[in-house]
């Protein structure tokens, strides 16, 4: 993330981290409490609780009253990303090895399953005139989530996913994630009705933006600041945004060229250069780029129903950096 944003949402970060191992002192059995903290301390952004806090005091509430949904939202994030990475038999995350890897697929699964059990230790700590609303906003969202999971390993064995399959899925394996944070931080700020739904339609526009860059960042990044192999996706034959539009628009003859490059078990940077032309001539980059853009207008649309104040233009600050992030 651009490093201002860093700085700026830095005492967010800190309270955060601070309260999410307050929720993991135990140390017996090691077995299970080695991989969650492993799991918890993987360098990742921290979008969704941030935002959840940002959100919270944006609408005027204390972002005291949203830490433990944060630290929530932060537990089910890690949970689905340690079952994900199973059933993806994906190695590396963020430059690490995943917790199937270093330790094995029972330890993932079990040490899954508690940060779970942990987001609704942390949920049930919410005050009690909100709890039950939260509750359900927070049991619908991830139930989404599963079915975006379910979904996106149904299209691995299909060629024939349309965009809008594609949108359908990523609004819920992705983006459902930042409408319930942005949703939870207005709840749980008091706001009105009208910025409530508001705040979760800005997080959807926002984590649909996000996927798609990071169907672009799959291939376009460099890999050390990515922490995986630069076109996994492509390796894996990935529904994303670009493997779908790209067998949407290309000639015959283009599509022929990019399907060599699936399920290849290695992409040199010559391989990944010439992929990036493909996509090019077809017009799939810009395409999504596209996309990208529209979507994060919408957002900013929906940032209209809040108050001036310095947590809006965080808010504001955070969507021009999304437009430029690189990994």
């Amino acid at each position: 993330m651009h490093s201002d944003f860093i700085k700026q949402t830095q005492k967010y970060r800190e309270r955060l981290v601070a309260r999410i191992f307050s929720y993991l002192s135990a140390e017996h059995p090691a077995s299970l409490y080695e991989p969650m903290r492993y799991a918890l301390q993987d360098g990742g952004k921290l979008l969704r609780p941030i935002l959840a806090q940002i959100i919270c005091e944006a609408v005027g509430g204390d972002q005291e009253n949203v830490l433990n949904a944060a630290v929530a939202l932060e537990f089910v994030h890690v949970f689905s990303l340690v079952h994900d990475d199973i059933m993806d038999k994906d190695d590396m995350r963020r430059g690490r090895a995943t917790v199937h890897k270093k330790w094995d697929a029972n330890a993932a699964i079990l040490c899954g399953d508690a940060i779970l059990i942990k987001a609704y230790e942390a949920l049930g700590r919410t005050t009690a005139v909100h709890l039950s609303q939260t509750l359900a906003a927070f049991n619908r969202g991830i139930l989404e989530v599963c079915e975006g999971q379910a979904l996106d390993m149904e299209f691995e064995d299909r060629d024939d996913v349309s965009l809008d399959e594609y949108f359908y899925m990523i609004d819920r394996k992705t983006a459902r994630l930042f409408s319930l944070a942005c949703e939870i931080g207005a709840l749980l700020g008091d706001g009105s009705a009208e910025q409530i739904q508001g705040m979760r339609r800005f997080g959807m526009q926002l984590g649909r933006a996000f996927q798609i860059q990071d169907d672009l960042l799959d291939l376009l990044a460099d890999q050390t600041t990515l922490g995986k192999d630069v076109g996994s996706d492509i390796q894996k034959d990935k529904k994303t945004f670009l493997m779908i539009h790209s067998r949407q628009h290309a000639t015959p003859e283009q599509l022929d060229q990019l399907l060599l490059f699936v399920h290849k078990n290695t992409l040199s940077p010559h391989e990944i250069q010439h992929v990036i032309s493909i996509l090019n001539e077809i017009g799939t980059i810009a395409a999504a780029q596209k996309q990208v853009q529209d979507a994060l207008e919408k957002a900013r649309q929906s940032l209209q129903l809040l108050p001036k104040s310095e947590s809006h233009l965080l808010l504001s600050n955070l969507l021009d950096m999304l437009e430029h992030r690189t990994y």
